[in-house]
Order: structure tokens, then sequence, then C-alpha cells
């Protein structure tokens, strides 16, 4: 595997200050995605159908898909990307937009996931990561961030902060992970089986 992350740029909601910011070994538009930095970076390729973009890019490597397929484009950029030996991911654009869009490419994230990958979606209003062990975050007291579970996810753990947790059972009918709070410091969470999506916002609403 490559030591370096790809970064994703779909066509939702984009946050330029937080992809100036971002480090990578790879950056790749996702179809109407290559609009948002075909001039701010160098992009390694394009992945699409390229309904939504409207023209095929010249001058950058193509990688063009029928429009009718099976997969959404983020799905066959992500694969496209692990083939070349990449497993962890930054998706901007990926959140916003259309309801369904949205859904569906964190559904998408999560299928990757579980096979292996590393995962993150990062926008104006928040950060989505995917849990499968333990991770540790920082946070400033009043900071707010929820964990959804996909499946059932057992041995569920918060150390550290608002609303604490010890071996938790979490699944995909049953909100109590929902509008936790860092208290200042790092918080542990951590999950024994299954997978967490992490929820942080980002921007005080």
């Amino acid at each position: 595997m490559i030591d370096g992350k790809c970064v994703l740029v779909g066509g939702g909601d984009f946050c330029p200050s937080k992809f100036v910011r971002e480090t990578y070994g790879a950056l790749v538009g996702v179809d109407s995605g290559y609009g948002y930095i075909k001039d701010l970076a160098k992009v390694d390729c394009v992945v699409g159908d390229f309904d939504s973009l409207g023209y095929v890019p010249d001058g950058v490597n193509v990688v063009k898909h029928d429009p009718i397929k099976d997969f959404t484009d983020l799905h066959l950029a992500i694969e496209y990307m692990r083939d070349k030996g990449y497993s962890e991911f930054v998706i901007f654009g990926g959140l916003g937009g259309r309801l369904d869009h949205t859904l569906s490419n964190i559904q998408t994230a999560y299928g990757f996931v579980k096979d292996g990958a590393r995962i993150k979606f990062a926008d104006e209003k928040c950060d989505i990561e995917f849990i499968c062990d333990k991770k540790i975050f920082s946070g400033e007291a009043g900071e707010t961030f929820s964990l959804l579970a996909f499946d059932e996810c057992r041995g569920v753990n918060i150390v550290n902060g608002k609303y604490p947790l010890c071996d938790a059972t979490l699944t995909n009918d049953y909100s109590i992970g929902v509008s936790n709070e860092f208290i200042g410091g790092d918080c542990e969470i951590s999950v024994r089986q299954g997978i967490l999506c992490f929820i942080r916002n980002t921007r005080k609403v």
C-alpha cells in the first residue's frame, strides 16, 4: 500500500479553507468536483461519467465511465485509487447537495471501510470518520459530536466526553450516540465489534 492519503473532490459542498490545509499523495476530481480544484492544485486524475461536469477535461488523466452503470462515480474513484495502492482517503464535496447523494456517499464509504480502507469526509459544517477499534479526538469544551451505527456496534466506550458510555451497544435504530460534547482535552472512543460513524460538528450554529 502507498504511504500517503488520496484526496477526492466530488460535486457536493466544497470547503476550500479545509482543502488548502490538507496534505496528500494524490488528488482526484470526481466528475463535477473537478471544477472546484482545476485551478487550485495539480490534479492527478478525474473519474466520472461527466454528466454533471458537462464536458470531458483536457490535459489531465481521465477515467471515463458510461453513465449507465451500477456504481456511483465516487465508488468507482475510490476503487480505482485503491487499485493504485491507496488505503487512506479524504473526501471533499461528498456531503451537502442532494440528500440521497450524501447518504449514498456515506454508505459507499462504510462499505470500503469494512474492506480495510480509512475514509474521512470534510465540509464546511462537519467532519465524518469511521471508528473500527479505538480513536482519540481532541476538542474544546462545548464542541459537539455524534456516534451513529450502521450495524450492531458492541462494546462502545466514550471516555472524557460529556456523556460517557461503558460497554454499550449501539444499533441503527437507536440514537443514544447523538449530540455528545467534548469537555476539553482528549476524548477516547472505542468499539469492540462493528463500525461507528463519528460526526464532528466544526461550525457553531
